[in-house]
């Protein structure tokens, strides 16, 4: 069976995060990705930590050996004009182009859209930044940390009563950019095929954040009060939350999600006489003596394992479930049983365990992935055997540090 994206080529001169993320979901839904990057700057995730082995190297990242499987990767020094002009050769060969450069870089290498579209009318090109192209921002420099915090994610993240975090536990903002850009991209892709027009899908890493939080939106116009941090409480719903469980660093996660659950939780959990009291038998009588429940649900946890305590009370039927740490999270036993991880056997940093996609196809099942490709692994492959170069040219060219 074929991959569902298959005969779909991509130039993909993105870095960082969020635009790898969205090529390497295109590469393992079968699109062949030209990575254009070059040794003169090489994109910074290859230079990030953690690398492997405690060693940082270009091919050693874990950031690059987890955001660009399945690519191909070719160097061009962009400062030049032969440079540019291969640059334009590939993307004629492609369906599909992909940016993430701060503001008017892709015009300085004259691969600008008014440009592009020329070359290729039906090409579709995918551009993006934090704060759009469009604007009185435009041209400021950001990522995804700091626009946790423009777009008022940070204001919702943290404890309750405590100030706003803006860590989230990892760069979720650039993969969240990502997705949203894919959903463009491949409608205007569909939207090609049906009609034969390209055209320019432009987002910004500010809207893509934004448009994921419309319940505070929501409810700061109906209420007027301004939402803040909340911890791991739920405005509806108590006990709800982390306790602390037996072991060091052991935590399971409980959600009462309504009156029953509670009658249910109190046939498991021994708490103090008032747990009978008439007014907790309703979630606004919990919710006013919230602090109270949640100690002595947590004196219940901390004597107990997370899995034990977890399956006292699903056997009940509350919800409930271990915190996982990472460590874990590798043995799983249902994201092993149900191929979520891609093995990797990378040439310098060996083999290794990497996130695969969140949902399983049919066509994807069983497929192999390359590993992330090595710097310029595939100049040879692109400029003499897919566009034909002369191979005393590609010398050439190497030596005048075009391709390099």
């Amino acid at each position: 069976m074929t991959l569902p994206l298959e005969g779909v080529r991509v130039a993909d001169f993105s870095w960082v995060i969020a635009g790898p993320f969205a090529t390497e979901v295109l590469a393992l839904m079968g699109a062949e990705v030209i990575k254009i990057e070059s040794s003169v700057h090489t994109d910074i995730n290859r230079r990030l930590p953690p690398g492997a082995d405690g060693e940082l190297g270009t091919e050693r990242s874990g950031l690059w050996q987890g955001l660009n499987l399945a690519k191909k990767s070719v160097t061009l020094n962009m400062g030049k004009p032969e440079a540019q002009e291969l640059a334009k050769q590939i993307i004629a060969q492609c369906d599909i182009c992909i940016e993430n450069f701060s503001f008017g870089q892709m015009e300085k290498f004259n691969l600008g859209w008014d440009e592009l579209k020329r070359v290729k009318p039906d090409l579709i090109y995918v551009t993006s930044s934090g704060l759009g192209r469009t604007g009185p921002f435009k041209r400021y420099v950001t990522f995804g940390p700091p626009l946790t915090a423009y777009t008022g994610l940070a204001s919702l993240t943290g404890q309750e009563g405590g100030q706003p975090e803006r860590w989230i536990g990892g760069l979720w903002s650039d993969h969240q950019a990502a997705v949203t850009s894919l959903f463009g991209l491949l409608a205007a892709l569909e939207h090609r095929d049906r009609t034969g027009e390209g055209q320019m899908v432009e987002y910004s890493m500010a809207e893509a954040i934004a448009g994921q939080l419309p319940e505070p939106l929501i409810e700061y116009q109906l209420t007027g009060q301004v939402p803040g941090p909340r911890g791991s409480s739920d405005p509806g719903m108590c006990p709800h939350g982390i306790f602390p469980s037996a072991g060091r660093d052991r935590w399971v996660a409980i959600a009462v999600q309504n009156d029953e659950d509670w009658a249910r939780l109190r046939s498991v959990v021994a708490g103090p006489p008032w747990f009978a009291d008439a007014a907790l038998a309703t979630v606004e009588g919990r919710l006013s003596r919230r602090a109270a429940i949640e100690a002595a649900i947590a004196e219940w946890t901390r004597g107990r394992s997370p899995e034990d305590a977890a399956a006292a009370l699903r056997a009940a039927g509350i919800s409930a479930g271990l915190v996982v740490a990472i460590e874990d999270l590798l043995e799983d036993q249902v994201l092993r049983d149900r191929g979520f991880f891609i093995e990797q056997d990378h040439p310098e940093v060996g083999k290794r365990t990497l996130a695969g996609l969140g949902w399983a196809m049919e066509a994807t099942r069983g497929q192999h992935v390359a590993h992330a490709p090595l710097l310029g692994e595939h100049n040879w492959e692109i400029f003499v055997e897919w566009l034909g170069m002369e191979p005393e040219r590609f010398g050439e060219l190497v030596g005048a540090e075009v391709i390099v």
